[in-house]
């Protein structure tokens, strides 16, 4: 009898645990405020001095991964131009939320905008089928073995970070988006 109560104290402090890990860290962060962007800007003013990594003022870690027609994306090659990268997968009720709001922003953007959509370890089939008749403007890329959320260290869908023509992360969002957010967000590239 002993032994089960003491297992189910374990479990239960194993559960409240994780549970205050996962609260603690499904935020939304980002540095949208001018002066905040400013003086990440001033305090980095060339990329020579930047670290590679997945903050806020670091260059994005390069990767190249294949869309839904097999064409290969890498990221250094959008240089010059804004991206978002949205991570996300069909079994996520918070990524099809969004999706609709990101497709909304992406037409809006399109001329100066890249926003790629990086489906996490599902197969292409599986993320077709989802995909299907929704009619989406934006490029679907599949992350197959996972090394380019591990590179980003995501741990939670959706997350989306918004890099600069110069391939710096500006802002980061955790969590789905409206498309007001995204709009808040975008900003940040732009200052």
């Amino acid at each position: 009898m002993k032994n089960k109560s003491l297992i189910f104290t374990i479990v239960a402090i194993a559960l409240i645990g994780a549970l205050i890990f996962v609260l603690n860290s499904y935020t939304k962060t980002a540095e949208p405020t001018p002066s905040k962007v400013e003086n990440q800007t001033k305090s980095n003013s060339s990329n020579e001095e930047r670290k590679v990594g997945n903050e806020i003022g670091d260059i994005a870690p390069d990767f190249t991964l294949k869309d839904l027609n097999g064409n290969t994306v890498t990221l250094s090659s959008l240089r010059g131009k804004k991206v978002i990268l949205n991570f996300w997968a069909t079994t996520c009720p918070y990524c099809k939320i969004e999706m609709p709001a990101l497709d909304k922003f992406i037409r809006a953007h399109k001329d100066d905008t890249v926003l790629l959509a990086i489906d996490l370890g599902e197969s292409e089939a599986k993320v077709r089928q989802y995909l299907e008749g929704k009619g989406y403007q934006f490029t679907v890329l599949l992350d197959s073995d996972l090394s380019t959320a591990y590179d980003y260290k995501i741990q939670f869908i959706p997350v989306s970070y918004f890099i600069d023509k110069n391939g710096v992360i500006r802002a980061i969002s955790n969590g789905a988006m409206t498309y007001d957010e995204i709009e808040e967000y975008y900003k940040a590239l732009s200052e």
